[in-house]
């Protein structure tokens, strides 16, 4: 272990990627698909109309039902009422909140979940071909302050239109990396992984996970079999190349 820029200690096992989130799961036979690729967690975003994979607070439940994996409900509202009846309702793992932007939204939120769920912040980075810029320290220092908010982890993700995620498309992998090398929280990596790149993303960033949607589908909300199955494959290559070093 070594002593983070944050003041934090940062343990090595950090460093290694092991998790793999399948997200955007709208269908059980999608539930199937990513427990046989051997995923860690899948992902339910819950009544957010503006994604074409958002599924009703019924089918998260049902959902759920169909699968010991470990379920990771993804929300936007930050209304403590509305996280609390979600968490109530459908039991997730976790809870993975897009548009809460400081710690004081976050610890509001954490005080109102039950100490067995995990709350997951998503923290948007710019697009690789973006000409904006966020520095690594302004990037530590809220991640930081996540922590003693009572983040589980953090969720890297690409930032558009004043949204994260559903985007598609890749962040600053470089900035990514250095958050990572200091972050007191583990760390998740999404945006635009697919079979093409999951090898580079792991490689690059030495994420504490990836988390993945649109690489992997045939239509928005609808997985592909063979996708899934060769990002899964690529993904244990480029955990057990890591490891090895």
């Amino acid at each position: 272990e070594r002593e983070a820029k944050s003041g934090y200690t940062v343990s090595a096992t950090m460093r290694c990627t092991t998790d793999m989130k399948i997200c955007g799961i709208t269908r059980p036979a999608d539930v199937y698909m990513a427990q046989q690729a051997g995923a860690s967690h899948f992902g339910t975003i819950v009544e957010i109309p503006r994604s074409p994979r958002s599924v009703s607070v019924a089918t998260a439940i049902a959902l759920r039902e169909e699968t010991r994996l470990p379920q990771v409900c993804v929300m936007e509202s930050t209304d403590p009422a509305q996280v609390e009846a979600v968490i109530r309702q459908v039991r997730p793992a976790a809870v993975q909140l897009h548009g809460c932007t400081d710690a004081g939204c976050a610890h509001d939120l954490r005080a109102i979940m039950p100490p067995q769920v995990e709350l997951w912040l998503a923290v948007g980075l710019p697009a690789a071909a973006s000409q904006c810029t966020t520095s690594v320290t302004a990037l530590t220092s809220s991640i930081a302050e996540y922590a003693t908010a009572g983040v589980a982890r953090i969720v890297l993700d690409t930032l558009s239109g004043g949204h994260t995620g559903g985007t598609g498309q890749t962040s600053d992998w470089t900035l990514a990396a250095k958050g990572v090398a200091v972050s007191p929280l583990p760390i998740m990596l999404a945006g635009g992984i697919s079979p093409e790149n999951v090898t580079e993303a792991v490689r690059s960033v030495k994420p504490a996970g990836i988390d993945v949607s649109s690489g992997v589908e045939q239509t928005p909300g609808v997985k592909d079999e063979a996708k899934l199955m060769l990002l899964a494959a690529r993904f244990r290559e480029a955990v057990a190349e890591q490891r090895r070093h």
